[in-house]
């Protein structure tokens, strides 16, 4: 099996190769995406490891042709970095069947959804965001579009959460705001 990583940062390469080779991973790197892309035919990876921070853009385009089959039939394509990622990027990457991993490169399933909370105020807000399960916690993040009044550890009663077939109700408490993203945790579902 052969795992191709896409990196120009040692700090991630360190990190995630043991992790491959543990796995029986044989590595190949590349610091560079257009030449994985010129030779990705003739290497034929299993998996495609690459950082959303370093290729914001080309991630999706190295995804798509990935996906066409011109690097084999069954390549999956995981990213590193995606503390940032935007709602916009979970819903392409979700499209392109791309695996989305976290700091500690554990994979982590996402769901795009409608979100609609009321703030302390009584103002009701509606977000697009995305929605993570794993066995120690149920994750909200989205980026409002309007003005929000929340700050870190405010308590929300009353969350509903819209995943194109189902709706369901929870509260949740703000984890963290970092610049225009907000990460709420699900503490009743």
């Amino acid at each position: 099996m052969k795992a191709l990583v896409i990196s120009g940062s040692s700090e991630i390469y360190d990190y995630v190769s043991p992790l491959l080779k543990e796995k029986g991973f044989d590595l190949i790197h590349y610091r560079w995406i257009v030449k994985a892309l010129d030779n990705i035919e003739e290497i034929q990876p299993d998996i495609i490891v690459l950082s959303v921070i370093e290729y914001p853009r080309h991630w999706k385009t190295l995804a798509g042709f990935v996906q066409s089959g011109i690097g084999g039939n069954t390549v999956k394509v995981y990213l590193t970095e995606t503390a940032n990622f935007s709602v916009e990027d979970a819903a392409k990457a979700d499209e392109l069947g791309v695996k989305v991993f976290d700091k500690e490169f554990k994979e982590r399933a996402f769901i795009p959804v409608e979100i609609a909370f009321n703030e302390l105020h009584g103002m009701i807000h509606f977000e697009s965001g995305k929605y993570y399960k794993d066995e120690e916690l149920v994750e909200l993040q989205f980026s409002p579009e309007n003005e929000v009044s929340l700050t870190n550890d405010s308590y929300l009663n009353y969350v509903s959460l819209f995943d194109g077939n189902d709706i369901t109700s929870c509260s949740a408490e703000v984890k963290e705001i970092n610049g225009n993203n907000i990460s709420l945790v699900v503490r009743e579902l």
